[in-house]
């Protein structure tokens, strides 16, 4: 590599870890303020975190986060389990390939889809109103559950396909073969083997809903009490403008995914030594 290239392939290493400081790093150090006020140590901004508001607010983003996981991560094993069982290339290429658009389809456009066939005057609410059937609030706390499940449950199958590839058909053979049915040897072999990975991957998938902001309000308009819709109304309201608060909210939040992130990394360990067992 000449002189020339090397420089540049510096400059360019350098220049993401700006990049990656000043979106990372210095947010950090903004949170200072979060102890400090009026030129000495407080703990206002924590006070007034801790109002019936916010403490609702964060309880219902753990709720939802948990539950929304939970159903992705039951779905999302099952579809991974039958695609490792499937003996159809075409059926496990295009599964995947479909899994891995609609776990990073989120946002206003997710919204936007649910809203045109599911809202108050969807395509599919419209033909059950004319059926005589119930239709599907995706306004309320049950509707939430099903959006987050459009991306929970695909991504929970993009995580665990790698993990169903360290079970060894061999295994299932070798099993039956002393006596043991299919039921038998995932109960005491495959879901112990896969238990580490189902683990950790729950664990994404309830960070990635926790933090969730951009599909919610853009169903909602920022109707439903949740965490991160109370820290983007405290710097991108006129009225109730707060930047102290919404760094004490964000911290709030970081310190959950912190916990998530160590119990995904004890986890991911839990799972490396499976596979050396």
């Amino acid at each position: 590599m000449s002189l020339g290239l090397r420089w540049a392939s510096v400059g360019i290493a350098l220049l993401f870890v700006l990049f990656l400081l000043l979106f990372e790093v210095l947010p950090g150090l903004l949170l200072a303020r979060v102890f400090w006020s009026e030129g000495q140590l407080s703990l206002a901004s924590w006070a007034e975190a801790t109002r019936p508001l916010f403490q609702r607010a964060l309880r219902n983003s753990i709720e939802l986060a948990f539950y929304s996981a939970l159903q992705g991560a039951v779905l999302g094993t099952l579809t991974a389990w039958a695609l490792w069982s499937s003996a159809n290339p075409l059926v496990k290429r295009f599964t995947t390939g479909l899994s891995a658009v609609a776990a990073n389809f989120a946002g206003p456009p997710l919204a936007f889809a649910f809203i045109v066939l599911l809202g108050g005057n969807g395509f599919l609410n419209l033909i059950l109103k004319g059926l005589g059937l119930p239709t599907v609030d995706i306004y309320g706390k049950e509707g939430l559950y099903w959006v987050y499940l459009y991306f929970q449950w695909p991504l929970m199958t993009v995580l665990m396909l790698p993990a169903f590839g360290a079970i060894q058909r061999e295994w299932l053979e070798a099993a039956r073969s002393l006596g043991s049915n299919q039921w038998g040897f995932w109960w005491r072999v495959g879901i112990p083997v896969l238990l580490p990975s189902i683990l950790g991957s729950y664990i994404l998938l309830f960070a990635n809903a926790f933090g969730a902001y951009a599909t919610v309000y853009a169903l909602t308009q920022g109707q439903r009490n949740l965490l991160p819709l109370q820290i983007g109304f405290q710097v991108g309201g006129d009225i109730g403008y707060n930047p102290v608060l919404a760094s004490t909210l964000a911290l709030m939040m970081a310190l959950v995914l912190a916990v998530s992130l160590v119990l995904y990394r004890l986890s991911r360990r839990w799972a490396a030594r499976m596979e050396q067992v």
